[in-house]
This record gives C-alpha cells, structure tokens and sequence, in this order.
C-alpha cells in the first residue's frame, strides 16, 4: 500500500489474469468467496512507467488509485476480483 485514505488509496498491482479498466468495480477475493460484505473499490486511474492508461492486462504491474472505501482491507497478497453489479444487488 502506497497510501490510503477513507475514500480510497493507492497500492502498486500485478495483473494475473483479465483485463483491468479504468471504471472497472473490484471486492477483495476472500470477501467474494465467503460472502462478506465488503466496499466495492472502483479502479480510477492506471499509471505504467509514470503515463496514465486505460487498461492493464496480465502479467504487467501498474500503479493504481482505488476509491470508494479504506483500503485497510488490502495487504501484500491480496487478490481483487471484478465486481459487476446485477439484480438483487447494492
């Protein structure tokens, strides 16, 4: 973790798998598998080799600026799923 405020932070990330965009809405993995809530984090800006992008795809690593919570949650390790909102959800 870079930084972290109340409304969101900063951390550097690997991609592993999928394509991660910008405006893209994320849970962490463990909150996602056992049903925990959790904040939904949405992914606000990119930044690879200091220029802001719009995607990250896998098996680079990027600086990324989460907002919609703390990241309290979040430690070396951790695995952010893509969170798409459908019926019967906040």
């Amino acid at each position: 973790m870079e930084q972290d405020r109340l409304d969101g932070g900063v951390c550097v990330v690997r991609c592993i798998g999928g394509i991660a965009r910008v405006g893209q809405r994320f849970r962490l993995e463990d909150d996602w598998r056992t049903g925990r809530p959790s904040s939904v984090l949405v992914l606000a800006r990119i930044e690879r080799y200091g220029r802001s992008v719009d995607f990250l795809d896998p098996a680079h690593s990027a600086l990324i600026h989460l907002s919609g919570g703390p990241l309290t949650r979040l430690w070396w390790g951790s695995v952010l799923v893509s969170y798409a909102e459908g019926p019967g959800t906040a």
